[in-house]
C-alpha cells in the first residue's frame, strides 16, 4: 500500500512538472532565444531520448527489474528539469529537454508495470484512478503556472527538480521484497520483445494510438501559446486556459472509471473520446472569442483525458501476458507520433497559421477513430 501512495504523489509531481514547457513557452521563447518554428522542432527532436530508451529497455528489462527502471526514471528526470532550468540558449536547453524525454520514457514505461505489480487485484480500477489523479493535480499545476509566470519562470524547473529527487529517494527507501522477479523473462530474444508488431489488430490499434497521444502531446503547448499569441492572453488568461483543460480531462477519468466497472466495452468508450476530441480542436480553429476557446480547451481536454486510461484497460485485456511489451510498444508507438506531428504543426504554422493547425490535429483524431474501428477484435479474460 506504501508504494501505491508513493506512485499516486510520483503522477501529482509529473502532473505539475508536465505543465511547465507548455505553460512558460513563452518565457522559455524569451530567455533562450527560441521561435515558434523551433519549438516545434524541439518537440520533435526531443524524442530522439525516447527512441534510445526504447531500443535498449528490452535489453535494461533482462537485468533491472521495472521497479529500478522506475528510480533510474526519476533520478534523470530531475537533473534534467534542473538543467531546462539553468539553460539560457537553444542549444542546452534542447540538449536537457532531449535527456529530459529519456528520463521520462524509463519512468512512464515503468509506473504502470509497478503500480500493476503491487496491487494486481485492483490494477482496473487503479489504472483509470491514477490517471484521474494526473487530471486533480494538473488543474492546480494552472495556478502554479501562472504564479512562475507572475514572478520567476525557471523557479519552477529548479523546485520541480528537487520534487523529482525526494521522490527518488522515497521509492529507495521503501522498495518491496521481490521487486527483482517482476515481468522479467531472461530466455527471450529481442525479437520476442516486439512480437506483437505481427499481429494486425494490435498495429491497427497502435496507429491508432500513435495518433491519439502526439495530439494529446500537442493539445498542452499549441493551445496555450494560442491563448497568448492569438487572444492576447495573459499569466492569468494561460493559467486558466490549463485550468480548462485538464478540468475537462478529469471528468473524463471520472466517468471512465464507473464506466468500466459496469463492463462497458472500452473499444466504444475510447470512439466517443476521439469524436469529442474533433469538435473541441475544430472549436478551437473557430474560436472567435477568449471565452469560445476556453470551452473549447475543455471540450478537448474532455476527448482527450480518457484515452490512455481506458486504453490500458483495453490492452490488458486483450493482451494479458504481454505487460511490458505492451509498455514499451505503447511508449515508442506515442514517441514516434510526438516526431512526426510537431513537425506536422510546425510546417501548417510556417504555410498557413497558428489556428490552421487545430484544424490538422482535428481531422488527425478522426483518422485515429478509423483506426481503432478497423482493430475491432475479441478480448481475452485479464
Amino acid at each position: 500500500m506504501g508504494i501505491r501512495i508513493l506512485l499516486f504523489a510520483m503522477v501529482m509531481v509529473l502532473a505539475f512538472s508536465g505543465s511547465l514547457f507548455g505553460g512558460l513557452g513563452e518565457e522559455i521563447q524569451r530567455a533562450c532565444s527560441i521561435s515558434l518554428t523551433q519549438m516545434g522542432l524541439l518537440m520533435s527532436l526531443s524524442q530522439v531520448g525516447s527512441f534510445i530508451s526504447f531500443v535498449t529497455l528490452p535489453l535494461l528489462a533482462k537485468r533491472l527489474s521495472a521497479y529500478s527502471l522506475l528510480i533510474w526514471g526519476i533520478l534523470a528526470s530531475s537533473v534534467t528539469l534542473l538543467g531546462m532550468g539553468l539553460s539560457r540558449n537553444l542549444l542546452f536547453f534542447g540538449t536537457f529537454f532531449l535527456l529530459n524525454a529519456l528520463g521520462g520514457y524509463l519512468y512512464g514505461t515503468s509506473n504502470v508495470m509497478v503500480l500493476i505489480n503491487v496491487d494486481r487485484a485492483h490494477m482496473k480500477t487503479n489504472i483509470p484512478l491514477m490517471h484521474l489523479t494526473f487530471s486533480i493535480a494538473s488543474i492546480f499545476s494552472g495556478y502554479y503556472i501562472t504564479y512562475l509566470k507572475l514572478h520567476t519562470w525557471y523557479h519552477g524547473y529548479v523546485q520541480m527538480a528537487l520534487a523529482y529527487l525526494v521522490m527518488g529517494l522515497l521509492f529507495i527507501a521503501f522498495k518491496p521484497v521481490g521487486t527483482e522477479q517482476w515481468e522479467r523473462r531472461k530466455g527471450q530474444t529481442l525479437s520476442d520483445s516486439f512480437s506483437l508488431l505481427r499481429n494486425r489488430s494490435f498495429v491497427k490499434y497502435l496507429a491508432f494510438l500513435i495518433i491519439a497521444n502526439s495530439v494529446e502531446y500537442c493539445n498542452v503547448v499549441y493551445p496555450l501559446l494560442a491563448i497568448s499569441q492569438l487572444h492576447q492572453g495573459g499569466a492569468k488568461e494561460v493559467g486558466l486556459a490549463i485550468i480548462m483543460l485538464h478540468a475537462g480531462s478529469t471528468l473524463s477519468r471520472l466517468f471512465a472509471i464507473p464506466l468500466l466497472k459496469k463492463g462497458f466495452a472500452p473499444q466504444r468508450i475510447l470512439f466517443v473520446h476521439c469524436l469529442l476530441s474533433m469538435l473541441g480542436l475544430g472549436g478551437f480553429f473557430l474560436a472567435p472569442s477568449l471565452g469560445f476557446a476556453y470551452l473549447s480547451m475543455a471540450l478537448m481536454g474532455l476527448g482527450m483525458g480518457g484515452v490512455n486510461p481506458i486504453s490500458q484497460v483495453l490492452e490488458i485485456s486483450r493482451w494479458p501476458l504481454d505487460l511490458l511489451q505492451l509498455a514499451n510498444i505503447r511508449s515508442m508507438g506515442s514517441t514516434l507520433g510526438r516526431i512526426g506531428m510537431p513537425l506536422a504543426v510546425g510546417v501548417v504554422i510556417s504555410f498557413s497559421s497558428l489556428s490552421t493547425s487545430f484544424l490538422l490535429l482535428s481531422l488527425s483524431m478522426g483518422i485515429a477513430a478509423l483506426f481503432l474501428l478497423a482493430s475491432k477484435g475479441e478480448s481475452t479474460p485479464c
